[in-house]
């Protein structure tokens, strides 16, 4: 087994982090900011739904994949950021979540990356750089085992590898995060949703494939070879012995620690985390598979 490689933050980043702890966000919850409305947009039907997408700036193509029961405002950082920097940022909202569609179909992990493949297909990608935020960042290690083909890399924030890699006892401070959480989520469901009274039917559904998925095997993870970074903050849910595991099992993996980070620092410290994004990109030059 590979030895883990532990990324280590170069000078532009450092110089964020004295900002950032004195930035301490004063909110238990950090809520995003609703995304810039994107020049480009609309709906692909995808394996019996509607997914809709957005894209912003132009360059080589970047694929943003949100969080389980969030919508591309995920993103609000993010994609103007790297649209600024010169790529294709395209954002979509999952089946069930946001503005697409849903069917009875049962939800899993592997069928949301096929949606994925299935989206890049339409919008005529051949191949992108992958990020994903918690079950986005699964998402992308799906695609990277089982569609390398459509894969440049993958930067994974706060993903999993088993349901039982999340922590199990919670402070009441941090119940009061979920709950704040939670009561965002279903403000943005029914903000943006076409089925907006069915948010309890998505949440079930949702919360069943938390309780059950993802099960990625070190057999699994070694089979990707597009290089991947495991993200994730000193003060996220996610145990850290499961960040190491995945960092490990992947051939080109390494592990990012993002210092005063929850599993929200995409909205906590967006600053810290698009530069650590940039700087990924930098290292993986998506660029040279335009």
């Amino acid at each position: 087994m590979p030895n883990l490689r532990k990324f280590v933050l170069g000078a532009p980043l450092l110089a964020l982090l004295g900002a950032a702890a004195a930035a301490r966000p004063v909110p238990p919850f950090p809520t995003p900011p609703v995304l810039p409305v994107p020049p480009h947009s609309g709906y692909v039907a995808v394996d019996g739904i509607r997914l809709w997408y957005g894209e912003l700036g132009s360059g080589p193509p970047v694929v943003l994949i949100e969080g389980g029961l969030d919508t591309s405002d995920d993103w609000g950082y993010l994609a103007p950021f790297l649209a600024a920097h010169g790529y294709r940022a395209v954002v979509f909202d999952s089946r069930c979540q946001g503005r697409s569609t849903c069917d009875g179909t049962r939800i899993t992990y592997r069928l949301m990356a096929r949606d994925t493949e299935g989206l890049m297909r339409a919008l005529h990608i051949p191949r992108a750089a992958i990020i994903g935020y918690s079950d986005g960042g699964i998402i992308g290690l799906e695609m990277a085992i089982h569609d390398p083909r459509r894969v440049v890399s993958v930067f994974a924030y706060g993903a999993n590898a088993t349901p039982n890699a999340i922590e199990a006892h919670e402070s009441a401070a941090e119940r009061r995060v979920d709950a704040l959480s939670g009561a965002w989520s279903r403000q943005e469901y029914e903000r943006l949703s076409p089925t907006p009274g069915a948010y309890a039917q998505v949440q079930r559904r949702i919360s069943s494939l938390w309780a059950t998925q993802p099960h990625l095997t070190a057999a699994e993870l070694g089979r990707i070879r597009a290089p991947v970074w495991i993200a994730d903050g000193d003060r996220d849910m996610i145990k850290r012995s499961d960040t190491d595991f995945m960092a490990r099992a992947i051939p080109l993996g390494s592990e990012l620690i993002l210092p005063f980070a929850s599993h929200y620092a995409l909205w906590e410290y967006p600053g810290l985390f698009d530069r650590a994004v940039l700087q990924f990109l930098a290292s993986t030059d998506p660029r040279a598979h335009r």
